[in-house]
């Protein structure tokens, strides 16, 4: 932190309430939150941050002008995708493949889709591309696949087609070329042409800028969906920042990216930001986890108003995934590995033609939300079920803040039991057992599908239901312990709080092993300067940059592609030789002994540099232990219904304020605290350890 500063802020915009977290320079932590405003989200983040000032006894401007960062994730990028309504975007591509984002891959008419959908293939619909045939415009040029120019660029086509395209009302042009990711010269060329012919208003991308790697249907993707967005996500940056700077804030606006960094809002990647909420929970876990506890081996799971989301920390290092989907369309940017299924508070009960209950995907959003709310909503979600098995307590919902309706919840609930014999009590209990399947579920394929046993593996519940459940899901599945926080409910915010600087560099090649040392010297030497010249450029001094290197592999003939970290140096053949045996290893430990073909060679795909500014973290505030007895902090009895026993069991409820470091719950157990609601199960017992954070051990 800044001499003069004394906070830093983490901004998670998103599903039904902002979230803030303010760090001081001791490390002392205070919450925001406030309900997010649809059509007006700066309007919520505002109120969050405002509400984290009064906390701290300070006004909106005195919170900003003492602050040394300021850092936001936000869903803008996923809501636009979801509603469809980015801005008109355009397309330049090599004469001749026109319709690549339309043919899409075989797996295009189900990526992204829900197993239930995916067995039903027959009925699935390709998604809608991005971008019309009517606005693809082919030039002809062409780059074979050694980067060796084949077709000159025709440059009278790149104007003619520009001009076109924003006659037709195009806000936004996607240059995307064949194997300009080998070599970008034609790209470079058509770039200057389109923002010449133009001009600044229009929002202009290269292919291979924004998704530096093999495979063209992944990389146009990336450019479609980041024109798309762009302009939006620029507009509403800017203007958010304008507003912070009227209200005292000096520095420069940071927003999260989907790699696990922060970037300045003027050098975004803005569909880097899709997904970056999750990712900052993610970010954050890992600091703790292996910073603070010493702990290696992470599952994070979120519980949000919409959605459960998982990632694994494995070794102490995050997973990556390849060409994921971004809701339906696969795209080639570096991401955190986070999977997700409808499952979060909002989620909705409903009964199927066959008169099975079901729960999601379908969320009932911040508006018109949970039917408890009254704000409109009518159907019965999970926190209508938790409010009515006397989970949450209706007069203390955000500490007191909303009042929750437990006759809305009542109503709701029986309009969905009344088609299937039950009654609302019964129908909450089988909502709630039924998302809890559902959650395990995703746990356990998330977990064995990186190759690891959950056995081995510690479970941070974050989001505001995560540590309402997440003791009960974790315990199905033999997990060692089970980790919430007294900032869970903002952990996202946390986490991008605590980010560093970030920016991934790609590069794709293809070699067999083992490749010549010198070779690879000088292929992530020209990566790194890449990576430095960029970094200077953002305004970075070149000695602030941490490089770190990684390689993605395969075996031939294969088709998983994983992705190791390798040595920073200057390679000799017995790196090459380790850097080879490291990926078998790797690879046996994810996929099991004799997975790989070891016969068929191995195959270099690409390079991965990552330059880093790394974050002044304050360290996280350590506190005396004190005695186990807890029994002082109780504030009364509620009934609860526990699924282990099967009906209502009066249970202890604690003030989540009054418990100090030392103290001991014995399960059964409800902690209430301002922002979330902890459950502590039969056979399990709750520590409070030195940092204030809660862990569930099983007896």
């Amino acid at each position: 932190m800044d001499n003069g500063t004394q906070y830093v802020v983490g901004v998670d915009t998103g599903g039904s309430f902002t979230d803030v977290l303010v760090i001081d320079r001791n490390g002392n932590t205070t919450i925001g939150k406030a309900e997010t405003t649809p059509g007006d989200l700066g309007t919520g983040v505002l109120n969050a941050v405002t509400n984290a000032a009064e906390k701290l006894s300070l006004s909106l401007e005195g919170l900003l002008e003492q602050s040394s960062a300021l850092v936001q994730g936000t869903t803008i990028g996923t809501n636009i995708l979801i509603n469809r309504n980015g801005v008109m975007t355009g397309m330049i591509t090599t004469k001749g493949f026109e319709d690549t984002t339309h043919i899409m891959r075989a797996s295009g008419r189900i990526d992204g889709l829900s197993p239930d959908e995916v067995r039903h293939q027959a009925a699935c619909a390709k998604p809608i591309p991005i971008v019309p045939k009517t606005l693809i415009r082919g030039i002809a040029q062409r780059m074979d696949s050694f980067g060796k120019e084949v077709v000159p660029l025709n440059k009278a086509e790149v104007e003619q087609s520009a001009k076109e395209l924003v006659d037709l009302g195009c806000e936004a042009i996607a240059i995307c070329f064949l194997w300009s990711h080998l070599n970008p010269q034609h790209e470079l060329e058509a770039y200057e042409i389109v923002k010449q012919t133009v001009g600044e208003d229009t929002y202009v991308d290269m292919s291979h800028q924004v998704g530096p790697l093999v495979r063209e249907y992944g990389r146009f993707n990336t450019a479609a969906i980041d024109c798309y967005i762009g302009p939006i996500m620029v507009k509403w940056y800017k203007e958010l920042d304008e507003t912070l700077r009227s209200k005292g804030f000096g520095k420069e606006l940071l927003t999260a990216q989907v790699w696990g960094g922060v970037m300045p809002y003027k050098a975004m990647l803005p569909i880097g930001t899709i997904n970056s909420g999750p990712v900052g929970g993610v970010i954050g876990s890992r600091r703790i986890a292996t910073d603070v506890l010493g702990i290696n081996n992470v599952v994070t799971t979120d519980v949000g108003g919409t959605s459960f989301d998982v990632s694994v920390i494995a070794e102490g290092r995050h997973i990556y995934a390849r060409e994921k989907p971004i809701m339906r369309y696969r795209v080639n940017i570096p991401m955190i590995d986070v999977t997700s299924i409808g499952a979060g508070g909002g989620t909705i009960g409903w009964v199927d033609s066959a008169g099975g209950l079901k729960m999601g995907p379908v969320s009932a959003g911040s508006l018109p939300g949970p039917a408890c709310y009254l704000k409109g909503g009518t159907e019965p979600t999970a926190t209508d079920a938790d409010l009515m098995l006397g989970t949450f307590n209706p007069d203390f919902f955000l500490g007191g803040r909303v009042k929750l309706d437990k006759d809305a919840a009542t109503t709701a609930l029986k309009k969905v039991g009344d088609k299937i014999g039950m009654d609302p009590i019964e129908v909450a209990a089988a909502m709630v057992e039924i998302q809890g399947e559902h959650m395990a579920d995703l746990l356990r394929l998330v977990v064995t599908r990186t190759g690891y046993d959950p056995r081995d593996f510690s479970v941070f519940c974050f989001g505001g239901g995560g540590p309402t459940h997440g003791a009960m899901y974790a315990q199905q599945l033999g997990f060692q312990s089970v980790y919430m926080f007294p900032q869970s409910s903002v952990w996202s915010a946390f986490g991008l709080s605590s980010a560093d600087v970030s920016r991934i560099f790609d590069k794709s090649v293809f070699y067999r092993m083992p490749i010549e040392a010198d070779e690879l010297t000088s292929l992530f030497d020209d990566l790194e300067n890449t990576a430095l010249d960029e970094m200077q450029r953002l305004k970075f001094k070149a000695e602030d940059v941490v490089l770190t290197r990684e390689v993605s592999m395969k075996f031939g003939r294969q088709v998983n592609v994983e992705r190791i970290p390798v040595a920073r140096k200057k390679y000799e053949a017995e790196d090459v030789q380790k850097i080879t045996d490291d990926f078998i290893e790797f690879y046996r430990s994810v996929y099991g002994e004799g997975a790989g073909f070891v016969e068929a060679g191995l195959e270099m795909m690409s390079l991965h540099v990552n330059a880093t500014i790394p974050a002044v973290r304050p360290a996280i505030a350590k506190m005396t232990m004190g005695p186990s007895d807890s029994s002082g902090t109780t504030k009364f009895k509620r009934d609860v219904y526990w699924h282990s026993q099967g009906k209502f069991v009066s249970t202890s409820i604690y003030d989540g304020d009054q418990l100090k470091p030392g103290h001991v719950i014995e399960g059964p157990g409800i902690i209430e605290l301002e922002t979330t609601t902890i459950m502590v199960p039969y056979d399990s017992e709750l520590q409070i350890d030195e940092y204030g954070f809660f862990k569930v051990i099983y007896r």
